[in-house]
């Protein structure tokens, strides 16, 4: 479990989703979150719960051109004192060395640990927690395993795979229909289960839906929602977790 010490304000934010082509709706998104970022001070944490990227693969020996300067921001950033980690979400297809060790980005899979004096927060992405989502469950397994990145790193071009990975995505935003409502009580359901574990707080992303909800013993679960619509984040200031919406 990472220990924060000395910080000012923990923040949290998912489902960002930067797109390959800038379109107007692009140029928008990335004009608030680059505001947002400025928000940060020396020794603040920012935590991204899955899906910075519409889709997120490293080769080798190449990475995507389009988020140069979302790149150079993060450098700038963790440069100036602050620290970023990064959780994979379900277009996070998978981390590599560039992230970590060009960036200096710390980056985990499928979810982390932090505690701030005695208080414990759990954070994911999310993905796969409902119990209708088995389809979803099944695929990861298959994408996310090593063989299936290895072969895609191997025999598919860099060219090919984004252009494989654009279908993808468009795909999967017609078809998957999520019942926010039922899946965010699901998702409670499962917080509830890691504040069994002594976790204080719970943060998760995946559903685009921004909630906060408080137990009757002062433990909090929040979901960004996303930097799409709700444009919501998380932040911590040493006493509350909030949600609060960027302007």
């Amino acid at each position: 479990m990472d220990a924060v010490k000395e910080n000012k304000k923990i923040y949290f934010i998912s489902d960002i989703h930067l797109l390959f082509e800038e379109d107007d709706a692009e140029r928008v998104k990335r004009k608030k979150l680059y505001l947002f970022f400025e928000k940060l001070k020396k020794k603040d944490i920012l935590v991204i719960a899955g899906d910075l990227f519409d889709f997120w693969f490293e080769w080798y020996h190449v990475i995507p051109k389009y988020w140069f300067e979302v790149f150079h921001r993060f450098k700038n950033m963790i440069d100036s004192g602050i620290i970023i980690h990064f959780i994979t979400g379900n277009h996070d297809f998978t981390f590599g060395d560039y992230l970590t060790d060009s960036i200096g980005i710390k980056c985990h899979n499928e979810s982390m640990e932090l505690k701030e004096d005695e208080k414990t927060f759990y954070i994911a992405h999310g993905d796969g927690l409902a119990k209708k989502d088995r389809g979803y469950r099944f695929l990861k397994r298959v994408m996310r395993n090593r063989l299936s990145k290895f072969l895609f790193k191997i025999f598919v071009h860099p060219d090919l795979g984004i252009q494989i990975s654009k279908w993808a995505s468009h795909s999967s935003r017609k078809m998957v229909k999520i019942d926010k409502i039922a899946w965010s009580e699901e998702y409670f359901e499962y917080a509830k289960t890691k504040f069994d574990e002594s976790f204080n707080y719970v943060v998760m992303g995946h559903l685009h839906t921004p909630m906060r909800r408080v137990t009757d013993d002062g433990r909090i679960y929040l979901n960004t929602g996303d930097w799409m619509h709700h444009f919501s984040y998380g932040v911590f200031d040493g006493k509350d977790l909030k949600l609060e919406f960027f302007k």
